[in-house]
């Protein structure tokens, strides 16, 4: 299996834990929020002040239920693959929009517009981006190995250990 193909397997159970630790959070079942993950071929990390055991249990299952078929957990609004569409679309769709519209006030009217359609279509395509190149629920080999905490200044980061099988 190639490295990108480990990345995107471990971004969508990156997701999906943090999916479930947020559902949890909210619940009440755990204190803490997670902030933000971050994958890698052998795993991911998971930041926030959230218990370690939390995080373990949310791992384990998102990993059971998207070896079940909920492979949907594998793609989140909260990606920055989201954010980095978006940025993209807004972009080109502004300096577009100013150049194509003669610049001056014009252009900057149009620029405004075509950056606010940017940012409305990269919702769905950011989804998209993720399903098809950044994410994969595609887990079926995978293994949580080992989850610990470490602390890096005021920040608790969660490495999750992940490994795949054939």
């Amino acid at each position: 299996m190639h490295l990108w193909e480990k990345v995107q397997r471990n971004h969508g159970l990156e997701h999906a834990t943090i999916s479930l630790l947020l559902a949890r959070v909210q619940e009440g079942a755990i204190a803490g929020r997670p902030l933000a993950g971050y994958s890698v071929p052998g795993g991911f990390v998971v930041m926030g002040d959230l218990p370690t055991e939390g995080v373990e249990e949310a791992a384990e299952q998102a990993l059971a239920r998207m070896q079940a078929g909920e492979g949907h957990l594998a793609v989140s609004p909260f990606c920055g693959t989201n954010i980095v569409v978006a940025a993209g679309l807004t972009s080109v769709g502004a300096l577009a929009g100013y150049r194509l519209a003669s610049r001056g006030l014009a252009g900057l009217m149009r620029a405004f517009s075509n950056a606010a359609l940017g940012i409305v279509a990269a919702q769905p395509l950011g989804r998209w981006v993720q399903a098809r190149y950044t994410t994969s629920s595609d887990v079926g080999m995978m293994a949580v190995e080992s989850v610990s905490a470490h602390t890096v200044g005021p920040l608790t980061v969660h490495w999750v250990a992940t490994s795949f099988e054939g």
